[in-house]
Parts: C-alpha cells; sequence; structure tokens
C-alpha cells in the first residue's frame, strides 16, 4: 500500500495577543504597578478570559484578607496604565475638608 506524497505547507503565524510596549509605558506601569503594591493591593496581570456569553473586564476584587487587581493583558498598555492609574486614585483616602472647618471654629 503506498501513500501519496504530500505537500508540506507552512502555516500562518498567529499574531501575539499581547501588545507591544515602549521604555516608556514599561517605566510607568512598573512604577504604578509599585505605588498600588505599596498601598496593600497584589496585583496580577493576566489574559482574562474572553469568549460566547463573557464580557470580562480589568478590575479589583476582595479575596480573604487580599485586595485584587486584576489586569487584562490583551489591553493595550495606555488602558493598562490608565486602569492602574484610576484605582490608585480610588485607593487613596480622600481629604476630609469637614473636620477641619469644625476644629477652625
Amino acid at each position: 500500500m503506498k501513500v501519496p506524497s504530500q505537500i508540506i505547507r507552512k502555516t500562518k503565524r498567529k499574531k501575539s495577543s499581547r501588545p507591544s510596549w515602549s521604555k516608556d509605558q514599561e517605566t510607568r506601569y512598573k512604577e504604578l504597578f509599585a505605588q498600588l503594591e505599596g498601598l496593600g493591593f497584589v496585583v496580577r496581570r493576566e489574559e482574562l478570559k474572553r469568549g460566547h456569553c463573557w464580557k470580562v473586564l480589568s478590575g479589583s476584587c476582595r479575596s480573604l484578607a487580599q485586595n485584587l487587581v486584576f489586569i487584562d493583558s490583551r489591553l493595550s498598555p495606555d488602558d493598562q496604565i490608565a486602569f492602574l492609574q484610576s484605582k490608585i486614585a480610588e485607593a487613596q483616602p480622600q481629604p476630609n475638608f469637614s473636620a477641619g472647618v469644625a476644629q477652625a471654629a
């Protein structure tokens, strides 16, 4: 039994789902990452599940005694940086101006 010769074709290589980062973006991301960890958060960058009937966004949650922040690694670098900046702004305590007014009176 002879097997017909087959032509082996190269398959097209899939593009990476991860965006490319510039040096400035990497540096800024690492600074924000460290700042958020300094505020007591555990930051994880992962490919969040997507698919039929799934719409997953980057976000934060609390598990037992840990504050977790999940970042979708497939987002553009600017979107990841903007997300970290918004989480830092949310996590920092807001100044209480009414307490200062009460003490002055």
